[in-house]
Parts: structure tokens; sequence; C-alpha cells
């Protein structure tokens, strides 16, 4: 048995397990290999003893260490934890390097560390959370660039939620990082985190350590030099373990408390001992500390209100002291065991803490924090250090303390953690505020508790804060009508938020400067049955020559280039609109790229096939989210830009783009749109049983889709159906996009009839049907007059014609698809016009026509298409041709690509949301398959 290092008076006994484990995760974060290890077990049982033993050991192989320590009293902190493992190490960088470690996609992380602007308040259901994750993440990584790190985080059970979402979102992130995660946690505290830390941290496949209970041994080692070096009795020793459990804390308390009554291990009657127990222990802390006197005691109880550490003379002013009688009360602690020998002032385990301030009333303890709040206050120490006693304090009509947890109630609503400004704000209602305050408290409250999903409190709380606002009060009554609109959504239906933003617009009529507010409310409304599906009963088109020049009217021209576009307008008109709704650049400079307008403003574009200002608009948008560093932005934008290469007939860049966007923080009602996006681009490369298996992993293969956005989803099962000839399937799958058509709000760049037309005649079923579908189609295609639209209809078109009259109407879908740009289409009808040449008995032409297909097929990748080509060839005696194909997958080119651009595996790690770790894997499969030697070589081979 080795003796390690002395915490709380007892050596680190019979922890050689835990620290080889300990010892080997080091060396692993060292060698760049990341892990998380959990040291669980209950109170007492000596986790934050190896804890230390861990950071000894990492400091001694020349690790830098990043430690926090939850706290009772930081568990309402917004990101409280978080600061403390990653403050000092930014603060107290220079210029240069706080820039570096905050660049990039660490940007947000900023805003947590009081060093960059809170995140946009994009209005309501919009969650900046994700993106602060991120940056977190990346901040993280980037303090690691320095060298290795150790992160310790203990007393997880107390840490505050925000910091427990960021902490488990670095765990699952440690691949391919110099970082080793070592996290101490009660697995047995009642009210605490502990479940939450669980589910957080279970993703993240940690080792767990459950340090045991000590043995007899150890428990002689402790009891021996308790009693200055004297052997104790070996029932003594039984007795002692037995009373304490062989829990490290209560043993050490046992043998101090046995020391100080006798003189020799020999006089305690083991039959006594026995019956103390940790209860009895605890009692004798009390006692302990009763016998040093009044002033050591208020001091104990002033450091246990101030969480159990603190500053001294904050200490002193809380307990009501002298500095000099402070002092010595301090002194007297530390030689009772209560405090640490150290300055801040620390006692020595949170059980002792616990034990001190429990024997306090709960109106002592309540008086207690309102002091301790005057004094920090008075001494200008930051908010969040005042903010637990502010909420401990008894209410008392403070306005200082008000506008704190207001400050502080807003900073967590900004930041993605309601639940947090619920605390905050509830509390500031009970001091109270003064009047004029009060409704504005009750609608911040309303809306913190809608994000967070209270929505029967939240809107409970909004219409409070309406009935008292002044009617003046224009721009926070429409914030809270929008607030409102959206619970009302969320909880009741359209139903009931059509009903509430009739009676805002009834209530504005006539209001000074009320159109854009009015404008913002119908946007709302409107955007909310674009989401879901539903009837939002406005008349819309009475705003079309709105100048787009506020967030309002932008949305509002975004909404209608939708709605044109249902309605059946030219597609010159939706493009205008969607052009006016993005302001050559102003919508995402204003509102951003994440906000919903930019997505429905640029899938009109995409819809209307105006690649070319999707693309600029899209790469705007990847710029934006860049500067500044935000992953819901970048994510969503490539999602964005792998329909634009689905469009263009680039499948593999649209798989590449689709998948790397899912690794991102991509909008949640988008998460299986981009999947859907993932299925259709391997059905263009014909990979079908890897489309039917992306489909099922993301539990896509049943159910009809949702909301009108989500019919991306039938759309992608009815493409992977038809290729492999399953009719049946197919028609369930378009009966929602049918069902869309007759309610009024058709996607039509989802061309279902000619889909099902071609299904159709595939199966050589319903030749009567499938022509009146795909008539129906082409009729509104060529009204439409986009290339690629048009040559999907007349492809369709040709296939229900007989064969006499199908010749012509091919030519003209190739010759029409070849004009604009979507290539894998164009290889198909290069198919079926090639094929119907040669049975036409034009052998030349219908080979020419093959060849040609052929070239599209593999310049695209569409191995299904291109191997059906060459079997027509061969069948019509053309040499047999060897096909090639890029055997990398689309996230191998994506990363082939970066590097052999010059990018360094961290920043092509950044752009692709993977870590440096899986840049490293890709790359190497990559010189394997290529036959390469070194990343020099990649830029020739691709």
């Amino acid at each position: 048995m080795r003796r390690i290092v002395v915490a709380h008076g007892v050596d680190l006994l019979e922890r050689e397990g835990e620290l080889r484990v300990i010892e080997r995760q080091l060396d692993d974060a060292i060698a760049g290999v990341g892990s998380l290890v959990v040291v669980e077990g209950p109170a007492g049982i000596g986790k934050t003893t190896l804890l230390r033993a861990a950071v000894e050991r990492a400091q001694e192989r020349g690790m830098s260490v990043l430690r926090a320590r939850g706290g009772v009293l930081e568990l309402h902190l917004e990101y409280g934890v978080v600061r403390q493992l990653l403050e000092r190490p930014v603060m107290r960088a220079d210029a240069a390097e706080q820039a570096r470690l905050l660049a990039g996609p660490a940007a947000p992380a900023a805003a947590v560390l009081g060093l960059g602007e809170l995140p946009p308040d994009a209005g309501p259901g919009h969650d900046p959370s994700a993106g602060i994750l991120h940056g977190l993440h990346w901040l993280t990584a980037n303090l690691s660039d320095a060298g290795p790190l150790l992160v310790v985080l203990d007393d997880a059970h107390w840490a505050d939620t925000a910091s427990l979402r960021a902490g488990g979102y670095l765990a699952r992130r440690l691949e391919g990082l110099p970082v080793a995660m070592l996290v101490g946690a009660r697995d047995d505290e009642p009210g605490s985190q502990t479940q939450l830390l669980a589910e957080l941290m279970q993703a993240a496949e940690p080792t767990y350590l459950h340090p045991a209970p000590l043995g007899e041994t150890a428990v002689a080692t402790v009891l021996r030099e308790a009693f200055a070096g004297q052997e104790p009795p070996a029932a003594l020793v039984h007795a002692c373990r037995g009373a304490s459990g062989g829990n490290p804390f209560f043993l050490t308390e046992l043998a101090a408390e046995l020391a100080a009554v006798h003189p020799s291990p020999a006089d305690p009657a083991p039959e006594s001992v026995g019956r103390i127990g940790p209860l009895a222990v605890q009692r004798s802390l009390l006692l302990r500390l009763g016998r040093l006197g009044e002033d050591p005691r208020r001091l104990a109880r002033a450091i246990a209100t101030l969480g159990g550490e603190g500053e001294l003379r904050h200490a002193v002013a809380v307990a009501g002291l002298e500095p000099a009688a402070g002092a010595a009360a301090a002194d007297a602690l530390v030689a009772a065991g209560i405090l640490e020998r150290r300055r801040p002032l620390r006692m020595v385990h949170p059980l002792v803490r616990a034990v001190v301030a429990g024997d306090a009333t709960p109106a002592d303890q309540a008086a207690a924090h309102r002091r301790a709040f005057e004094a920090l206050r008075a001494d200008g120490v930051h908010d969040e250090l005042v903010l637990p006693h502010a909420l401990g304090a008894e209410p008392a009509g403070d306005a200082e303390l008000v506008a704190l947890l207001r400050r502080l109630g807003e900073r967590a609503a900004r930041t993605g953690t309601p639940g947090t400004a619920i605390v905050h704000l509830r509390r500031a209602l009970e001091e109270p505020p003064a009047a004029p305050e009060r409704p504005l408290l009750l609608a911040q409250l309303g809306s913190a508790e809608v994000r967070q999903g209270a929505f029967a409190d939240g809107l409970g709380h909004l219409d409070q804060a309406l009935a008292l606002l002044p009617g003046g009060e224009l721009e926070p009554r429409i914030a809270i009508h929008r607030e409102r609109t959206f619970a009302a959504f969320a909880s009741a239906g359209m139903g009931e938020a059509r009903r509430l933003v009739g009676d805002a617009l009834a209530e504005l009529d006539g209001a000074a400067g009320d159109s854009d507010a009015a404008l913002q409310l119908e946007a709302d409304l409107a955007l909310l049955a674009w989401l879901s599906g539903g009837d939002h009963r406005l008349e819309l088109r009475r705003h079309l020559g709105v100048a787009g020049e506020t967030r309002a009217e932008r949305t509002m021209l975004a909404l209608l280039a939708q709605a044109e576009h249902a309605d059946g307008a030219a597609p010159e008109v939706v493009v205008e609109l969607a052009t006016r709704a993005l302001g050559d650049g102003r919508l995402i400079a204003q509102d951003t790229s994440e906000a919903l307008s930019w997505y429905m403003a640029t899938y009109a574009l995409l819809t209307c096939e105006a690649h070319d200002e999707a693309r600029a608009t899209i790469a705007a948008a990847l710029a934006d989210g860049q500067r500044r560093g935000s992953a819901f932005a970048r994510a969503g934008a490539l999602g964005t830009r792998a329909v634009l290469a689905l469009n263009e007939g680039r499948p593999r860049d649209a798989e590449a783009d689709a998948r790397t966007a899912a690794a991102g923080a991509i909008p949640p009602i988008m998460v299986p749109v981009n999947a859907s996006y993932v299925a259709l681009a391997l059905v263009d490369q014909g990979e079908l049983d890897g489309a039917a298996e992306h489909l099922r992993a993301a539990g896509l293969e049943h159910g009809p889709g949702g909301p009108t956005v989500l019919r991306w989803i039938p759309w992608a099962r009815a493409r992977l159906h038809e290729a492999q000839g399953n009719l049946a399937a197919v028609r369930l799958d378009v009966a929602p996009l049918e069902e869309d058509d007759a309610a009024g709000r058709p996607m039509r760049a989802l061309a279902w009839r000619a889909l099902l037309a071609r299904a159709l005649v595939r199966g050589g079923e319903q030749a009567e049907e499938a022509r009146t579908l795909a008539a129906d189609h082409l009729d509104w295609a060529r009204r439409w007059n986009r290339p690629g639209a048009l040559g999907v209809a007349l492809r369709a078109a040709a296939l229900t014609r007989p064969e006499g009259e199908r010749i012509a109407v091919l030519e003209e879908a190739v010759q029409t698809l070849a004009s604009g740009s979507l290539a894998t289409e164009q290889a198909r009808a290069g198919l079926d016009l090639g094929v119907a040449l040669l049975r036409g008995g034009r052998r030349d032409d219908g080979r020419a026509a093959l060849e040609q297909a052929l070239d599209v097929a593999v310049d695209r990748g569409a191995r299904d298409v291109a191997q059906r080509v060459a079997q027509a060839l061969e069948a019509a005696g053309a040499p047999a041709r060897r096909l090639r194909f890029d055997e990398l997958t689309a996230s191998e080119r994506r990363v082939a690509e970066h590097a052999a651009a010059g990018r360094t595996n961290r920043e092509i790690a950044e752009e692709l949301f993977v870590t440096p770790k899986t840049v490293e894997n890709h790359l190497t499969r990559v010189y394997a398959k290529l036959g390469l030697g070194s990343r020099r070589e990649l830029a020739d081979a691709l």
C-alpha cells in the first residue's frame, strides 16, 4: 500500500488502481488521445483527494490544468463552472493570443466569458445554446494547441445546467484532442444534477472509477497518525471501520474526535465506537466548533453562507466581526481542522460546510445571505458572485437586487439557458420591483418560460404584463404579442395562434408607427403556418410592395416568394421577391444568416433554378457564419448548398455538404430534412442500400413527413422506392405531396406527378393514369419554363407515349436538361433516348446518345445510371468500357480537397465539424486508396 498525498488530514490510501487508470489517461492525452474519466461515489469517499493527486501528476508531466468545482450556491449561475475553467487562461493571455483562442468557431465562447456581445435575440423559438456549446468546445481545443490539458470538474453534481451541457458536449468530442477530462461527482446526492450529469456523460462512454471504502489496514494507519504514532488495537480498528463505513472523511473525523478525548488508542471502548456512526460524527463537528468560542462559530457560519470558501474580508463582514477578531477566528478554525491552511478561506470538505450551514435556522440563513449580498455588492465583485446571495436573501424591496436579477436573467435567456433566467426573474418579482418595472419583469419571465416549454405559465405572465403595460409602450407590447403567438401555437395549435394575432392586430389598429409591428406579427403567424402546414388565413399579397428595409418586411417578402410559388406565379416573380428579401446582402448583415427568412428566400431561388443567385447568397451565409463563429449558421448554409448541388446534378457534393451540416448545429426542424438530402444524393449515385440504411437510421423509413417543410422526407423515400421498382411504396410516399397540392400548398420542386408516372410505366401498370399525371406536370412545367423542371417533365411524358412518339420528346428532354444544370437527370434521359433510338433502328444515333449519357453519368458519379448505360452500349455492340469512378467517399473527398488546398488538420476539422483525429483518419484512407505517400501529392491526384 503506497501513501501518496495528504488532504483533509488523511493520506490517499488504497487508491493505487484508480491512480493507475488516471495516469494512463494523462499519458494518452500527451500522446494526443483524449478521454473522459468519471470518479463517482458518496460524500467523503475521497473523490476530491483523488482529483488533486491527478492534478499533481499532470503538472509533473508538464500538462496545463483547467480546474473548476461545482457548489451548492452555484446551481443557478449561467455557465458558472465553465467560467471557472476558462476565464483565467483566456484573461491572462495577451491581446494577440486572446484573438487566436477566440477565432473562428470559438468566437461564440467570448460572450460567455464577458469578452464579446451576447448572441442576438432572433425571436421566439430560437435557441443560441448550440452555437455557444460549439464555441466552448473549440476554445478548449485552441487552448490545447499550447500543450496537453487536464480538465478537472469536481463536485459536478452541483454544477449549473449550462455547464453540464457544455461538459457533455466537450466530452463527446475528445477524440484526437490532447485533453484528459476528469469529473468527480456524488452518486447519492438528492435533489442535485446527478441524473442530468449521468445522461450527458453516458453518451461520451467514459471510464468510471468507484473508490471503495477503506480496509482495516488503512483504518489502522489513520488511527496511528491521529494518536501521534501509537499503535491502535485491532478491536478499535475493526470498530472504527464499522462506525465510519470505511469512508475516509468520516473515519478522519472519528479518529480526530477519539484522539481529542483519549490520550491513548487503547482507552476507547470498541463497543462505544460502534455506536457513534456518521451522524454522530457530524454532531461532533458542531461540538468541536462550539468549543472554539463565539467568534470562530460566527465566522464558520459566514464562510458556509459564502459557499464554503471566500475572502476573509467578506466572511468577516458577513459574520459582523472586527478584522482582527476575524483573523484570529480563522486561525482557530484552521487549527481545529475546519478550514484549510490557505487563502482564500476554504472549508476542508463540502460536508463540513453542509453541517455548519445546517446548524442555522432558515431565517438566520436568509439574513446571512442579505449581509453577504450587501458586503459583496459594496466591494464591487462580479455579478455572478453576488447572485447566490440575492437569491437566498429575504425580500426587502431592494432596487439594486432587482436590477441585478433582471440583468442576469436577460443574459441567461440570451445565452440559451431559460431555466436559469426563470429562477432569477421569479426571485426579482418577489423582492418586489417598483411598479413601473413589474410589467417588464413579467414579460421577461413569460418569455423565458415560453422558451423553456412552460407555455401555460408563460402565457399567464405575458398576459399580466400586457394588462399592466401602458398603452404607449409599443415595442415591448409587440415583443409580448410575438411570444404569446409562439406559445399559443406550440401549446394549442394554429387556431389559437390566429386568434391571438387577430386580437393583437385589432389592438394595434390606429396606433402611431404600428405598421412594421403589425407586419411582424403577420409574418410570425405565416412563418408558423409555413413550418407546420397550417392555414394562417392572412392576405399576404397586400404586402407585395414592401421595400425590404426592416426585418419584418424582409420576412414578409420571403414568405411571399414561397406563397407566390405555391400559387403558380411565374418564376421571375418568385425570384424578384426572394431577391428583394435578401436585399443584396442586407438580410444577412442585419438579421444574420440564421434568420428563417434567409432559408425561405434561398429555397425560393433554388426552386426557380436561380442557381447563380442562390450560390452567391449561400457563399455570403457561409462567410457570415465563419465571421461570427456560428456553427448554426454554417451548418444551415451547408445544408442549403446540398440542395444546390442536387439541383445541379452533383450528388457527391450534395452528400458531402449534407453530411457536414448534420455534424454541425442545424436547426432541429431541418435535421430530418437534411437526412433526406443525404438519401437523395445516395440515390443519385446508385447507392440504394446506403440510402435505405440512412433513412432507417434517421427514423424516416415510414410516416408522412409532417409539416410541409418536411415533405423532402417522403420525396426521398419516393425517389428510393422508384429506383428499387417498388410501385406500391411510391404511391404511399407521394400521398402527402398530393394532399399538399389539393390543399393549395404545393412544393412544385418535388415533381411527384412525374415520379409516379415513371414508376407506373416501369411497373407496366395504369398506362392511362401515367399519361394523365405526366401531361398535367408537363403542362405546368411549360408554363414554369425552367430547364430542370421542364426536362424532368418531358422525360416523364415521353415514357408514357407510344414508342413512335417517344424519341422526339426525349430528344427535347435531353436538349432542355443540357441547357440547365440537372446533369444526373440529363444522363437518365440520355439513357432512355439511346434505348428508344436503338429500338427504332437508329443504331449510330442511339450509340451516340448513350455515349454522351455515359460521359455525364461518370463525371457526376451517378454509378447506377452509368452502369445501366454501359450495359445498353454493350448490348448495342459497343466494346466494353471500363468505368472509373471516384473511390473516395464524399467525406474523404471533402477532407482531401481541403488538405490539397493547404489547410491544416485543425482548420479542416473546424470547417467540417469533426475532430482533428477524424480528419487524420480520413486522410490515411485517402492516401491508401489513391496510392499516395504524402500530403504534397494530393492536388495532382485529385
